[in-house]
């Protein structure tokens, strides 16, 4: 029997590196991104296994046209409107869009990152603010990693800035505008999204410069409180379960803001259900402009993306 050829693994283990750091070194990529004795290490390596590269392979060329696209919540129209635009973009460049959803889960990220880097795709994509932004930058040193989020999420790969600060401003601006004193603004956890966080201190920022700081309700309901709301959209289920304090039903307050439109079309249905108008009875505003905000029987008023 002859002897077994060497392995990109069997380079990796002698070296004391990553097998896609041994990747990007044996193909010549992102060279200048790895430290120089971390190369000699792996071209020592290969040679002392007697390395040679297997012959291409068709579908490596083919991963080698492919782009990951990163989102956290696949029921979210929202992304796949976001989807549709790169997927329209990519394909006369011949490149393929490989669509993966992580739900804020780091190591999900993560792994789908390393599944990118093994497979030598030529970028990944994130749709919202990195969970592992640390993980996101090394990355980046390795392959080309953009993300289309707010500035302060991360700061160290290419970014298409998205202002939630300014969104939030604007919501609340336009409602104070329009006679609004009272207001709750209905969201999910902001401390698990950047970009939550930015709008609901933009609506603070607006509610504080015109003296209305005390009249501005934060609502965050909790996992029990959606449990058996009705629904598959986590925002939708937020937005049917909040809706339905009592407080929030007592009439006190006159215009709610909901973190994105799915929250918001789930208080819309909740609060139909108590007879509810909208806009006789309350005013609304939300975040995103997904398609359905547009239809008649919702005609829902929504920030668009404020791109920087």
């Amino acid at each position: 029997m002859g002897q077994k050829k060497a392995t990109m693994t069997d380079v990796a283990k002698l070296s004391g590196v990553s097998q896609s750091t041994v990747s990007l070194v044996l193909n010549q990529k992102s060279r200048g991104a790895i430290p120089p004795e971390t190369v000699s290490k792996v071209l020592s390596a290969a040679q002392a296994l007697h390395y040679t590269k297997p012959p291409r392979a068709r579908s490596q060329a083919r991963s080698e046209q492919s782009v990951l696209v990163l989102a956290s919540d696949p029921t979210n129209p929202y992304y796949s409107f976001l989807l549709h635009e790169l997927d329209l973009a990519a394909a006369p460049h011949d490149l393929h869009l490989i669509f993966c959803s992580t739900y804020h889960n780091a190591q999900r990220e993560a792994a789908f990152l390393e599944i990118a880097l093994n497979s030598s795709f030529q970028a990944a994509i994130f749709l919202y603010p990195p969970d592992a932004p640390a993980y996101a930058s090394q990355v980046s040193c390795q392959m080309p990693v953009i993300a289309i989020c707010d500035k302060n999420a991360v700061s160290d790969i290419d970014l298409i800035e998205l202002d939630n600060f300014r969104a939030g401003s604007i919501a609340a601006e336009h409602l104070v505008s329009l006679g609004h004193r009272n207001i709750a603004l209905i969201s999910s956890d902001p401390s698990k999204s950047l970009a939550r966080s930015n709008r609901i201190q933009g609506v603070t920022w607006q509610m504080e410069r015109c003296g209305l700081r005390d009249h501005l309700r934060v609502v965050v309901p909790g996992p029990d409180e959606i449990e058996h709301a009705p629904g598959n959209d986590i925002g939708y289920r937020i937005g049917r379960a909040v809706a339905q304090r009592p407080e929030l039903l007592s009439g006190t307050y006159t215009a709610f803001i909901s973190i994105n439109d799915m929250v918001a079309m789930g208080v819309i249905d909740a609060l139909s259900q108590h007879n509810a108008q909208f806009p006789g009875n309350y005013s609304i505003v939300s975040f995103d402009n997904v398609l359905y905000t547009g239809l008649s029987r919702i005609s829902l008023t929504t920030v668009d993306y404020l791109i920087n």
